[in-house]
């Protein structure tokens, strides 16, 4: 899972219009989710996530 949250938040640094609408932080969180929810692990955002991210999932959805 790890590789694939590398791949989707450097995939979203090719679109220079993503990069300037949004922090890097919701771009990382945004990537984790991407790729749990890919891999079908369930649940797609956790309660520990959004403690460390300060993220809601209907945030980064």
């Amino acid at each position: 899972m790890e590789n694939m949250v590398y791949f989707l938040a450097e995939l979203s640094l090719v679109h220079y219009s993503t990069v300037i609408l949004y922090s890097p932080s919701v771009i990382a969180a945004s990537a984790v989710y991407a790729a749990r929810s890919t891999l079908n692990r369930s649940p797609f955002w956790t309660e520990t996530l959004k403690h460390y991210t300060g993220y809601s999932e209907d945030q980064i959805r």
